[in-house]
């Protein structure tokens, strides 16, 4: 159960992520467990998934950066 730290920990993350240049219109979600963020989607890049990353460490409250973001492989063409 989230408590009420957890909520606006996860929202300031959510928001943050949907303003920086990176990682807007990513599909990365946001879940924290007693100061525990969980960074769970997909991205572009490496450099997208390290900027959710960082963005999600430097958040005051978060104890542990849980990465679950996977990077999607682009199809290369021939």
């Amino acid at each position: 159960m989230q408590t009420f730290r957890d909520q606006v920990i996860s929202q300031i993350v959510r928001a943050r992520l949907g303003e920086d240049q990176d990682t807007c219109g990513q599909t990365i979600d946001v879940s924290v467990a007693d100061g525990d963020l969980f960074l769970i989607g997909s991205c572009d890049s490496e450099s997208q998934r390290i900027s959710a990353i960082r963005i999600a460490k430097g958040a005051y409250g978060v104890r542990t950066v849980i990465d679950q973001i996977r990077v999607r492989r682009m199809a290369s063409s021939i």
